[in-house]
């Protein structure tokens, strides 16, 4: 099917980010032509024309990093740093059904897509679960690299938090996957969802490198060379982790990534708040990639994460909004406009401050490289997949243009969003989402709220037991 979008100020993100205005061919889902307006349309066996009428053409974001079954957990523990806010997440999310898992993967498909949002990596760790979530991102039209979470080391064990031995024998009452059993679950999925319709992706997803034995790490890297895939963890979000990783691992937490054989192209790392000089070298000249989360890393307290220093060493960023329980919105736009502004508070030199075209290349043309899209989404380019926002200049935001990268960043949030395109195929149009059914899955989900509830009430109650045990671990550490 070939369509032709007319009159529109095109946002490549190619190499120099120009914005065109022109025309933008589309055939079987790929950029067929960027044209400008003053060259001749010679375009045969058009069977859709879309007229911009000057409107706004944007390449589909990418959110790097995401954890889809908190959408049904918006509004539950958030006052809290990461060591107790994990007690909370945790006795909540066990409690989830397949039918949880499946609304809320559609619920976040839904937030997503009506922010321009067209691809997603979702550090998954539920991990009887994966199947429901995988037949709802189907359903959904997003392109998704799906990391089910593999970890064999418990958090309390770990960072030593001493603990009656009551507390601790209920703790490790049912204990994680062991690597054989994960062995078997990857291989299961790289046979049945990877690459399924070009759009769902499986990547490795180590919870944490500390939360991962050897043998663990060691099956991470076997199957990532045996079968090409990516790798994506959670890295140094907190002061308490890098003290404890430094402590029990000769090299630290990173040196126990390369030891393991995982620092290299293949790998992106979450958050990476707390690393010094020599291990930020360390992941530049293996080609790690980054994944900055703004909004989950003050919420939680954790730290400010070092981008300009990563932008100076040339090293791909993305963007992530991480849960919705330690998050704000699905929203790139927030997330752009978040990591813009933070950096300014302590950076009197202004001219490291990051700008806007930065923050829409972490949320473009990076993200989608996490992904493992190189030279297939995040540019309007020809050969690159349509994935595509169509924004409306008749809205506050961008009713007159002056610096079109900066009033996206500055002042947008998705109001001006008329479709999304994925793939070349319509995902929402007319304010409708076409792919599946957003408000019955709002009224299903909003059903299964008291269930949820009750399904949590005794791991919840469990959560207030450990949590004098977690609170003095961590005021001793911080205060």
């Amino acid at each position: 099917m070939a369509i032709l979008i007319k009159n529109a100020h095109i946002v490549t993100m190619s190499a120099n980010q120009d914005v065109v205005e022109g025309h933008l061919l589309i055939e079987d889902g790929k950029i067929k032509k960027v044209f400008s307006y003053d060259e001749v349309l010679l375009v045969e066996g058009i069977e859709e024309v879309v007229d911009m009428e000057w409107g706004i053409v944007i390449p589909g974001m990418t959110n790097a990093h995401y954890h889809s079954y908190s959408n049904l957990l918006k509004g539950t523990e958030n006052h809290f740093p990461l060591e107790i806010w994990s007690l909370y997440t945790v006795a909540y999310g066990h409690s989830l059904t397949d039918e949880d898992i499946y609304l809320a993967v559609l619920l976040g498909a839904t937030e997503m897509i009506r922010a321009g949002v067209t691809g997603c990596l979702d550090h998954f760790p539920h991990l009887s679960k994966v199947n429901a979530a995988l037949e709802a991102y189907e359903k959904s039209g997003l392109q998704v690299s799906f990391a089910p979470m593999m970890h064999d080391v418990p958090d309390h064990q770990f960072l030593r938090v001493p603990l009656p031995n009551h507390i601790k024998a209920k703790l490790e009452e049912n204990p994680p996957k062991s690597v054989s059993e994960m062995r078997e679950l990857y291989e299961s999925l790289l046979s049945t969802w990877h690459k399924k319709h070009d759009r769902i992706h499986i990547q490795l997803g180590p919870n944490a490198p500390q939360r991962c034995t050897s043998e663990m790490l060691a099956l991470c890297r076997e199957l990532s060379a045996t079968h090409d895939v990516k790798v994506h963890t959670h890295l140094l979000e907190t002061t308490i982790q890098k003290q404890m990783g430094d402590q029990a691992f000769p090299s630290g937490i990173i040196g126990l990534l390369h030891e393991a054989g995982l620092l290299n192209e293949r790998l992106s790392v979450a958050h990476a708040i707390r690393m010094n000089e020599k291990e930020v070298e360390q992941m530049q000249a293996r080609g790690v990639k980054m994944i900055h989360n703004p909004a989950s890393n003050m919420i939680l307290g954790s730290g400010k994460a070092p981008i300009m220093e990563w932008f100076t060493k040339g090293m791909k960023v993305g963007l992530g909004t991480d849960a919705s329980n330690c998050g704000t919105s699905h929203n790139l736009f927030e997330t752009m406009r978040l990591a813009a502004m933070l950096h300014r508070l302590d950076t009197p030199d202004y001219t490291k401050w990051p700008g806007a075209k930065d923050v829409m290349k972490m949320a473009t043309v990076d993200g989608a490289s996490i992904m493992g899209d190189d030279n297939h989404r995040g540019k309007i380019e020809e050969g690159y997949d349509a994935d595509l926002v169509f924004l409306t200049k008749q809205t506050t935001a961008l009713t007159s243009l002056h610096d079109l990268h900066s009033q996206l960043v500055f002042h947008e949030n998705g109001q001006s969003i008329e479709a999304v395109m994925i793939k070349g195929e319509w995902v929402l149009r007319n304010n409708k989402i076409l792919t599946f059914d957003e408000q019955q899955v709002m009224e299903q989900a909003q059903k299964r709220h008291q269930q949820i509830l009750t399904n949590s009430k005794e791991a919840l109650e469990f959560a207030e037991v450990l949590k004098p045990y977690f609170e003095q671990y961590y005021n001793d550490f911080n205060l």
